[in-house]
């Protein structure tokens, strides 16, 4: 029995230096947050956005004009400073439709109507200035693994508004927004934004009996017009460089 005992008690002690020389080898465990201090978090990352151009064919549509509502077409072009700064331009024309409050008075009101005319936005022009504050990927359906962007904007430019002769105008526009960027391969990625457009212009025209009935722009006002778009971003070039 005792020498049962004593053959589990030399291998301990046989393997007790080996440990401890390994554990020398190692050094001492470092905790993760040292681990990360001694280099980059993340190495070799896709540089997606910096050093690139933008082509973005985008289409949208306005959300609370009062009167007539307007569906966008038209591009942005964008490009990319850094990976998380970029500048561009972006377009649209318009085409205005009744919305429902519009409806409403020609039909229960139609000769006031027929009298009146609604404003509409015809096109619209902005400089943008891009900061992309986060990134990151996901996955769709736990197979596809995608990088996307969440970014805002802001920027300034000009709105054509008509509609009627009266209510033509051409209001200073700044512009403010965010927007979602999935990239579905390294040099196409789809674009969700939400824009907020600033600025003042009439909405309708209303018969002024001190002028002998003549249609007159209602007084405007500065207010908020808010657009939704969704574009197809083309990049160029097509591959994108990778950190150190």
């Amino acid at each position: 029995m005792r020498s049962r005992l004593l053959i589990p008690i030399a291998l301990a002690a046989l393997l007790v230096p080996v440990l401890a020389q390994a554990a020398n080898i190692q050094g001492p465990r470092r905790t993760a947050l040292e681990r990360l201090e001694e280099g980059d978090a993340i190495r070799r990352r896709l540089i997606l956005r910096g050093g690139r151009f933008e082509l973005a064919p985008a289409v949208g549509f306005t959300l609370n004009d009062p009167f007539t509502r307007n569906l966008l077409y038209g591009a942005q072009i964008t490009y990319h400073v850094s990976d998380s700064f970029g500048i561009g331009v972006t377009g649209f024309g318009a085409y205005g439709f009744n919305s429902d409050l519009a409806d409403r008075i020609e039909s229960e009101r139609p000769e006031r109507a027929k009298q009146g005319t609604f404003g509409t936005v015809t096109a619209m022009g902005t400089l943008d200035f891009q900061f992309t504050p986060i990134i990151g990927k996901f996955a769709l359906f736990g197979r596809q693994v995608f990088n996307y962007d969440l970014h805002v904007l802001a920027g300034i430019g000009v709105t054509q508004v008509g509609g009627a002769t009266e209510l033509e105008d051409l209001p200073i526009t700044p512009v403010a927004g965010v927007g979602l960027r999935a990239f579905v391969t390294n040099g196409f990625a789809i674009n969700l934004e939400v824009r907020d457009y600033l600025y003042s212009a009439s909405t309708n025209s209303v018969p002024n009996a001190d002028s002998g009935g003549k249609a007159e722009a209602t007084d405007s006002s500065f207010s908020n017009h808010f657009a939704i778009t969704i574009g197809a971003g083309f990049f160029f070039p097509q591959e994108p460089q990778r950190a150190r």
